[in-house]
């Protein structure tokens, strides 16, 4: 079979038994993206091993569904940036970093120090903790988008400290691959190749690597989003305005998508950071854009339609429990550290702050899952021929697992009360899941409304 057609038909297959686990999940009072996890796990090599059955052997159609599913993590990172609200995430500014800093100092050392005692090695060890340390916020965002709370004050801190979040992993990264001996770690983008440049031609550099290395990210970082954010607040608007006058259909989703994706690319080449944190930067400018409206319901209708779900259930998808070895005692204290260090580390950091109790367990839980960022760190280890295949199966099972409870966690945590809720909600009470179906019906009304306006004026 060719392989468009394999590719079309495995997602065919699962795409509505996504929306049917979601269904029956949120029935029963589980967030919904259990259910699209669940998806991948049923398909993934955990169970069924859809990807090596034979309509789907022969040709990498499971490789063309990995990159779906990764442009759909940019398109969720993308909405959650537009739905967020910008004055409270200024005045989270200065608890966002604490909340930060405790998510990755914690993780670290406890995760290093547990990994070693159990049997790793030291370098081993060291590379597990810092896979802990990075929260992906991707489930997170949706799990708040579905819950109609993105405007809340516990979302400010959760998407702000995600952010700072995985700067500051990239320097416990750094400092990794620097000191692994042998190690093969080129990396893509700006900060690398000047490092590899500087080491040739500069003694300090040659010297002192690892300071050299960490100085050219921090740069790297503050150009990248003082450049990115200026960028887009003088630029975006007066281009979508020129996109708007082209008769072509879709001109100004077509040009807000191409955004999206230089982003990502500039986030990593330039800035050394995730692609996923240049998607949800443009989408925090576009969220004061005067064109929002334009493309709001395009981008749910296509990202939740389509590339959202593909995106989570190839988390499930790639987990395999088969590789682990035995090693269940040190997957389950590793999972205790990747969950305690974030809620407790990072709920404690918010409670220091001045927040509620509540608020600040409900930020500890937002910020539990590792997502893709793990996977990418054990990726790391791999070539620098630091990890074995069961220790990558160890962090997939923790990702894994941690994206699981975060969205039971979460939303729990929103079921429970404090007195500040009633100032944030419009007549107080508590907002469930499905507000986010009516949210997006509301806004695709709003959209079409102005656009009217726009057309007759």
């Amino acid at each position: 079979m060719p392989q468009i057609l394999q590719l079309a038909l495995l997602i065919a297959i699962l795409l509505p038994a996504s929306k049917i686990f979601a269904s029956v999940c949120s029935r029963v009072g589980i967030p919904g993206i259990i259910g699209e996890l669940l998806v991948g796990i049923v398909a993934g090599p955990a169970a069924l091993n859809m990807l090596h059955m034979a309509p789907f052997r022969g040709a990498q159609a499971d490789s063309a569904f990995m990159l779906l599913a990764q442009v759909g993590g940019l398109v969720l990172m993308f909405i959650a940036g537009f739905e967020t609200d910008i004055d409270r995430m200024k005045e989270a500014g200065v608890t966002a970093f604490l909340v930060a800093l405790s998510g990755v100092i914690w993780p670290f050392f406890l995760g290093a120090a547990a990994g070693h005692m159990l049997g790793l090695p030291w370098n081993v060890a060291l590379f597990l903790g810092g896979a802990l340390t990075a929260t992906s916020v991707s489930i997170s965002a949706r799990t708040l988008m579905d819950a109609g709370r993105m405007s809340s004050p516990e979302a400010s801190v959760i998407l702000g400290a995600a952010v700072i979040d995985d700067v500051m992993g990239l320097f416990v990264l750094a400092f990794l691959t620097a000191t692994a001996s042998g190690a093969d770690v080129q990396s893509f983008g700006v900060a690398p190749a000047a490092a590899v440049w500087l080491q040739h031609h500069v003694s300090f550099a040659a010297q002192y690597p690892l300071a050299v290395r960490m100085l050219l990210i921090a740069l790297s970082v503050g150009i990248f989003f003082v450049i990115g954010y200026g960028g887009a607040k003088r630029w975006l608007d007066p281009l979508i305005l020129q996109m708007r006058r082209l008769s072509s259909a879709e001109a100004v989703t077509s040009c807000v998508l191409a955004l999206v994706f230089v982003y990502a690319v500039g986030a990593e080449w330039l800035g050394s950071v995730a692609g996923i944190t240049g998607a949800y930067l443009i989408g925090f400018v576009f969220a004061e854009s005067d064109f929002k409206a334009d493309v709001e319901r395009t981008f749910h209708a296509l990202g939740h339609g389509l590339l959202i779900p593909l995106f989570f259930i190839s988390i499930g998808i790639t987990s395999d429990f088969r590789a682990l070895g035995g090693h269940w005692l040190l997957l389950g204290v590793i999972f205790v550290i990747a969950v305690v260090t974030k809620m407790f580390g990072c709920g404690l950091a918010a409670l220091a702050r001045g927040l509620s109790p509540v608020r600040s367990l409900r930020i500890g839980c937002g910020m539990v899952s590792r997502g893709e960022v793990g996977i990418i760190v054990a990726a790391m280890a791999v070539r620098a021929k630091i990890f074995t295949e069961s220790q990558v199966a160890l962090m997939v099972a923790v990702v894994l697992l941690t994206t699981l409870l975060t969205p039971v966690a979460l939303r729990g945590a929103f079921h429970l009360k404090c007195a500040e809720d009633d100032e944030d909600i419009p007549g107080g009470g508590e907002v469930m899941d499905e507000a986010a179906p009516a949210s997006y019906a509301a806004t695709a009304e709003s959209g079409s409304t102005q656009l009217k306006a726009r057309a007759e004026a």
